[in-house]
């Protein structure tokens, strides 16, 4: 993995306050990596994410995902129109999907990984995922 762009991590307030506005547990894997770079461009050879900052997932309502994809977050965008959301069921992250931009909505979006680890490992980009 290869950081095109890597800011400074975002504070632990920040990070709470993202919690508490999804109502979310964070799983600590997302926690390390919010802390460690708040919306950093990593490259990884097949495959770009771009992530959102944390202020930006708690000021905006990114895509209208609240209308379009109810019960998401906005994780990153994989440079190709494409979103990648973290599914939220009670009070924790059941899933990370992808969905087009152009097509937002629960029926359209794969499932890429159940967790944070396996998300950013994937061997496929979000878009071969989206598809396949």
């Amino acid at each position: 993995m290869e950081y095109v762009e890597k800011p400074s991590g975002a504070k632990a307030l920040s990070i709470e306050k993202l919690a508490s506005k999804y109502q979310v547990d964070l799983p600590q894997n997302l926690i390390e990596w919010w802390s460690s770079s708040d919306g950093p461009i990593v490259y990884f050879g097949y495959k770009e994410l771009q992530f959102f900052s944390v202020n930006e997932i708690v000021g905006e309502d990114i895509y209208e995902l609240k209308k379009y994809m109810p019960n998401s977050m906005p994780i990153c965008m994989d440079g190709n129109g494409n979103i990648c959301v973290a599914k939220i069921e009670s009070h924790k992250i059941s899933g990370y999907y992808v969905a087009s931009c152009g097509d937002l909505g629960w029926e359209e979006a794969k499932l890429i990984a159940k967790t944070f680890k396996q998300f950013v490992n994937d061997k496929y980009s979000p878009e071969a995922k989206l598809n396949a």
